[in-house]
């Protein structure tokens, strides 16, 4: 029988669950909420959805489909309520990022699943691209050796982006950052021991203080990785839908380098080589939810689980701080502080 699924939050990415939950086997569209009714029957009318399945209250769509799981794609600052009205219900969860908006929140909503024993997913989808899982496949493989040095650049010209996130401060870090930083954990396999950052706005920039960043991380096993992000850069507009990602993995045998959807191996005394990543069978998306089905009915703990992804909160709440206090921070001990 196909798991039951209501989505909270019906912006653009509820739209995109939508659509995945509905062309995945295990899986059966519950219901939909939000609390804007002309957001929520916008999304009905266009994807189909029963006005029977629609609700303004998360809570009274739990409660009437009587779901296995939710999704969570509302504004981030929306996150923790609803994680909780699910969990505290036995509700699994499957939310976007960023998890929460605090580290605090995230440890506490990780404690209510597992004293619920109730399965918790973070749609970190990045780590998923074809690019880093050829990147962790060849580092895991040998082929670079021990990494030592990282190189992470990310450049986006101004653009419209949801009202949620163009008014935040720290906006590059909780809109992008987070998605490549995160991905670095994952490629590598070490947590982040050190980080030195700064958030800054161009000065003829329009958006709050952090539309740009710049971070130097300690990796354990001594990897060092440096990492630029802002949505601020000039003459992006017509490259690559006005985006440009690039990253270099130095390591003892080869240097690895990515630029958006290239990679180029430049192993010691050989000329150098594209690696192709292989076709996409499945969507990012669709991989999640096939770890929160198995999480769902075979209790096989996920790869991209609440409990995993604290590590990538304590990196950005570590980025946070060392921006605002000068100073280099250790995000293991922030999560020390928290437990």
């Amino acid at each position: 029988m196909a798991l039951k699924v209501v989505i909270a939050g019906m912006g653009s990415r509820g739209k995109d669950w939508v659509r995945e939950v509905t062309a995945a086997p295990a899986f059966q569209l519950a219901g939909c909420s939000d609390i804007d009714q002309n957001v929520l029957q916008e999304a009905a009318g266009t994807l189909n959805i029963p006005q029977q399945s629609c609700f303004l209250n998360l809570q009274e769509a739990i409660e009437q489909t009587n779901c296995d799981a939710v999704i969570v794609a509302t504004s981030a600052d929306c996150h923790t309520q609803a994680c909780n009205a699910a969990l505290s219900r036995r509700v699994a969860v499957l939310v976007e990022k960023p998890f929460t908006s605090n580290l605090k929140d995230a440890v506490a909503i990780v404690s209510l699943a597992e004293r619920q024993g109730t399965p918790l997913v973070v749609a970190q989808n990045f780590r998923y691209l074809r690019a880093f899982r050829t990147v962790k496949r060849l580092i895991g493989d040998g082929v670079l050796g021990r990494i030592g040095i990282v190189t992470c650049q990310y450049y986006a010209a101004p653009h419209q982006m949801a009202a949620s996130l163009a008014g935040l401060q720290n906006s590059v870090l909780w809109g992008m950052g987070v998605h490549h930083l995160d991905a670095l954990r994952y490629v590598l396999g070490k947590e982040v021991t050190g980080v030195a950052a700064e958030s800054f706005t161009l000065p003829w920039g329009e958006l709050p203080p952090g539309a740009s960043l710049q971070v130097l991380l300690s990796f354990a096993d001594e990897i060092r990785a440096s990492y630029t992000a802002t949505y601020e850069s000039s003459g992006h507009q017509f490259f690559e839908r006005g985006q440009e990602f690039y990253a270099r993995f130095v390591g003892e045998l080869a240097t690895l380098h990515v630029f958006q959807r290239w990679l180029i191996l430049c192993e010691n005394g050989k000329l150098p080589r594209l690696v192709r990543r292989g076709a996409r069978k499945l969507t990012e998306e669709r991989i999640i939810l096939d770890q929160f089905e198995r999480a769902l009915v075979e209790g096989v703990e996920p790869d991209c689980s609440g409990r995993d992804n604290l590590q990538t909160m304590a990196v950005v709440e570590a980025c946070l701080r060392s921006a605002s206090e000068r100073r280099w921070i250790n995000p293991q001990e922030l999560l020390n502080d928290c437990r």
